[in-house]
């Protein structure tokens, strides 16, 4: 390998090190700041795909707890197939290697939610996902009939090792198995990411950006033509950073890796990105001997001529740049693991391609293909029929289906990515790192390279942040120094208000924490109001019931200022210097809306998110990205940079 730690890189190790010993068997556990050599398939931030996974596997009352026959008959019961397994060769079987479905009881002891029979959609994203802005609450699902659905969980399960995590899988009661046109048919038309008070977060190649506002169609898996497909392909040199997840959770990824499998034959991996899990029948997983069952790699030699790539083990001569052999695949289970029947992977998103050869042979790989007919094998998602649809294996009663359909016939570009410029690590290893309001990036002083590629020269930066925080990032960070924006901004835009309403109503139930920049000469202080809607209205505390609306102009400022509306909790009061930036955190009431408002210190002015409740009637708030605004603090508008204060927010349940 060519990958060099220096000294800087011990607390990456350390926390590493100490997540992988992580025993918690709860798919929360994989919510924390850790991105770590983690793929780009698409430089865009985007979700590439959010389809239909299946109906009614997961949280299925009654199995799990008795015999494989008894289990069996639970699963034709709740309609989920059911695998063939002779138990007197695989006595050891276990229970994913017989179903895709989930339990009732595992379900709940995983995620803590109560789940009964619920549907899936693996959301695909171009890029890693924040683990730590990850809610359910993040998510719309458009249904046919109109209805918008929230999730009951959003996870990263199964997708949970470090260089992974693009995927987030929703679970929910998303639509039934009848085909669209069938009467009471319904089924997700779309998928949108919204603002839920802790916007999703992709990492790019820059630092982390929101995604709130995406949005893309979700298609069925019950329709011939919807089966899963590859949706990247990504070519790098072989490294092992990232591999790994913790314990418990991902013990069928320990010791998974190319390099796990096949050693220095691990030169280069090949990564297949899916819409969905891959599965031979939709039970059964992958073998680390497959690739001519399910996969076509071709090149192109000098005169454009593509040369495929058919056998594993076998080396294919590209013309006058060299050969290249397909060694196996990797990223399924544990080295050693016997290839039969009870073989169980990790089911996740991902394949890897593991290659050797020459490099400029390498180079010209130029896509891959899934013929899935003829010589070649479908796939199916975890929904699909397993091996014995129709019972005839055990003369047994199957469950009625429909199941989910198989793959088709396609092929997918090849993204060379040799150079590394497609990889992304952001790992926190104590204390959120404070962020800069205006891009989000993490702020922090360089303390040097702790991770470097000798080969690519990619590397992995050790960074402090103002409050001493150590993170990591192949990235550069972000100053603590104010951001100066250029003035006249022509049109303003209503800001994000802080929202409580989805955490329950009680005193002080909610945090409100991010940062604030100041680019301004004149003192000021931000505070917050409560507001009974996204008007900005208020209570009168002067009137009985009485309420007041910007338009009231004075009477509306006294009472939005008053300490009936005004948040009073401590650190609520936020305040910095001229050109600097801070942290902030505060509690308030659940099941509230918040407004700002920005009061110069000389006593002059207050400056409202609502233009109509200030002295000048003009705005001095505006938008600019999910729970990001700016102020202008100059009465009659100033130079319009809207950058003398510049606020990012979060809104999250307090820790109880």
């Amino acid at each position: 390998m060519s990958i060099t730690f220096t000294p800087l890189a011990s607390n990456l190790i350390a926390t590493i090190t100490a997540n992988k010993l992580n025993t918690s068997s709860k798919s929360a556990s994989l919510f924390t700041p850790i991105n770590y050599s983690a793929d780009i398939f698409d430089p865009t931030p985007r979700m590439i795909t959010a389809n239909y996974g299946f109906e009614g596997y997961i949280g299925i009352p009654g199995m799990g707890t008795g015999t494989a026959a008894s289990n069996q008959e639970v699963a034709r019961q709740y309609n989920v197939a059911w695998q063939y397994i002779d138990e007197n060769l695989y006595p050891n079987a276990g229970q994913r290697a017989y179903t895709s479905a989930l339990d009732y009881d595992t379900s709940y002891s995983s995620n803590e939610v109560y789940m009964d029979r619920a549907d899936t959609i693996p959301v695909v994203f171009s890029m890693p996902v924040l683990p730590t802005t990850v809610n359910a609450t993040d998510f719309a699902v458009t249904l046919n009939d109109g209805s918008v659905v929230t999730p009951v969980l959003a996870s990263m399960l199964p997708n949970l090792e470090y260089n992974e995590r693009q995927t987030v899988v929703l679970d929910g009661e998303f639509g039934n198995r009848l085909q669209p046109g069938q009467p009471d048919a319904l089924y997700p038309i779309s998928v949108t990411i919204v603002n839920d008070g802790t916007p999703l977060q992709l990492l790019t190649t820059t630092g982390p950006v929101s995604i709130v506002g995406a949005t893309v169609a979700s298609s069925n898996p019950y329709v011939a033509g919807n089966g899963p497909r590859l949706v990247g392909a990504k070519l790098n040199r072989f490294s092992d950073l990232g591999e790994g997840a913790p314990a418990i959770l991902g013990m069928v990824t320990i010791r998974n890796s190319g390099s796990d499998l096949y050693g220095s034959d691990a030169q280069y991996r090949l990564r297949l990105y899916t819409s969905a899990g891959f599965s031979p029948d939709g039970i059964d997983g992958l073998l680390p001997s497959d690739y001519a069952n399910y996969f076509i790699l071709r090149a192109r030699d000098e005169q454009g001529n593509l040369i495929p790539l058919t056998l594993a083990g076998t080396p294919y001569t590209i013309g006058t740049f060299g050969t290249i052999t397909v060694v196996g695949l990797a990223d399924l289970t544990t080295a050693g693991t016997p290839e039969d029947p009870a073989y169980i992977e990790d089911h996740d998103n991902y394949f890897d391609v593991i290659l050797k050869g020459d490099q400029s042979a390498i180079e010209r790989l130029a896509d891959v293909r899934m013929p899935s007919s003829g010589s070649y094998k479908a796939v199916y998602n975890p929904g699909g029929p397993g091996n014995n649809p129709t019972g005839s294996l055990d003369n047994s009663t199957p469950p009625p289906g429909p199941f989910t359909v198989a793959s088709t016939d396609h092929t997918i570009a090849i993204t060379n990515d040799l150079n590394g410029s497609l990889v992304a690590t952001y790992v926190e290893t104590g204390a959120p790192v404070m962020r800069d309001p205006f891009s989000g990036q993490p702020i922090g002083t360089l303390l040097g390279a702790a991770v470097i590629d000798t080969v690519t020269g990619a590397t992995i930066w050790c960074y402090q942040d103002p409050n001493n925080a150590i993170f990591y990032a192949s990235f550069a960070a972000a100053s603590a120094v104010a951001t100066n924006l250029a003035g006249g901004l022509q049109t303003t835009t209503a800001i994000d208000l802080l929202n409580t309403t989805s955490i329950g109503a009680g005193t002080n139930t909610a945090t409100l924490s991010g940062s604030i920049s100041r680019e301004a000469s004149l003192d000021s202080t931000l505070r917050f109001y409560t507001v009974l809607d996204s008007a900005g209205t208020v209570v009168d505390p002067l009137t009985s019931g009485g309420t007041l609306r910007p338009t009231d102009g004075a009477r509306y400022r006294a009472a939005a200022l008053s300490s009936a509306n005004l948040v009073s909790t401590t650190g609520s009061s936020i305040a910095t210097s001229n050109g600097a930036t801070v942290a902030f955190s505060f509690s308030a009431d659940g099941g509230k809306l918040y407004a700002p408002v920005l009061s110069l210190v000389n006593g002059s002015d207050s400056w409202f998110a609502f233009g109509a409740a200030n002295s000048d009637g003009l705005e001095h708030l505006t938008r600019f990205g999910a729970n990001v605004f700016g102020c202008e603090d100059l009465k009659g508008g100033g130079d319009r940079d809207f950058d003398d204060l510049i606020v990012r927010f979060s809104v999250a349940q307090s820790a109880t």
